[in-house]
Parts: C-alpha cells; sequence; structure tokens
C-alpha cells in the first residue's frame, strides 16, 4: 500500500538563478504507481541564424511567473491523468550548454507524459513572464517567444 504522501500528485514549480542540475526533476516525479517519465531539457545552443551566441540572459517576473506554471500543472492535470510534474527555469546568465528549462512529468503511461511535457513547454514559453536575451559575439537581442505572438485581427473599417 501507498503511503499518504506517496499517492498525492505533486506540482512542483522553480523559478531560481541556480544551475538546473540535470535529472533532479526526474527524480522530484518518480513514483511506484507511475510507468512512464517524460522529461524536456532546453539547452542554450551556440550558433542562431549563422550568428555565435556566447550566451542567454533570462529575466523574470518569479512570483507571477511560478504561479503561470502552476496554472499551466493544473491544465495539464485537466488534459491527462498525470502523477507528478515538476518544471524549472533558470533566470541570469545561462552559458552555451547549460539548461535554462527543464519539465519532468510521470503518468501511469508513457503516451500521457509526452504529450503532457510537449504541451507544458509550449504553454510556458507562450504563457510564463519570462524574457530571454541573446548575447552574440558583436551584439545582443530581446527575443520574443514565437509561440506567444498575438493573433493578427482585422482592422475595423467604417
Amino acid at each position: 500500500a501507498l503511503s499518504a504522501a506517496e499517492s498525492e500528485c505533486r506540482d512542483d514549480v522553480i523559478v531560481s538563478a541556480e544551475p538546473l542540475v540535470l535529472g533532479l526533476l526526474t527524480s522530484k516525479v518518480v513514483c511506484p504507481t507511475a510507468g512512464g517519465i517524460a522529461t524536456f531539457t532546453g539547452t542554450t545552443r551556440d550558433t542562431f541564424e549563422g550568428k555565435r551566441v556566447l550566451r542567454l540572459e533570462y529575466e523574470a517576473y518569479e512570483s507571477m511567473a511560478r504561479r503561470e506554471m502552476m496554472k499551466i500543472c493544473a491544465r495539464m492535470r485537466e488534459r491527462w491523468p498525470l502523477r507528478h510534474i515538476a518544471m524549472a527555469h533558470r533566470t541570469g546568465v545561462v552559458p552555451c550548454a547549460e539548461a535554462s528549462v527543464e519539465i519532468a512529468v510521470s503518468s501511469a503511461h508513457r503516451r500521457e507524459a509526452l504529450d503532457a511535457v510537449s504541451y507544458a513547454i509550449d504553454e510556458l514559453k507562450q504563457h510564463v513572464p519570462i524574457w530571454k536575451r541573446e548575447v552574440y559575439d558583436d551584439s545582443s537581442v530581446w527575443k520574443e517567444n514565437k509561440e506567444a505572438k498575438l493573433p493578427k485581427t482585422r482592422e475595423c473599417v467604417s
């Protein structure tokens, strides 16, 4: 029999300037009733559209970011029968090859976990108030998430 703590579903969200320890979130979602754990880790790549990327810099409205991440967890639970969810996003400077975001989800079956992780990263990029600046060797730019762009509306003609 599972203890009360083991039977409760957990949602953990982290927004921190500390480096993300790869695999830490997986350990947070391990559960004897889960047959599948799916993860996504987003890392800083060294090039973008032919430019050399030196680092990424993230800023966040941290309290609101955590609230929005918890709302994403709630929406995930409305769609899939999940056991545990853990999401982390780093702020500050993230050098090349280091993780800026990690998501881990456990469920009884793999399909639900895989679908939920894909949904979670898309929702995080669209709704969570975290901003990214790409720093190149010759310039820098604040990047807009393509997922967050609002649909174009038609102009009213009178």
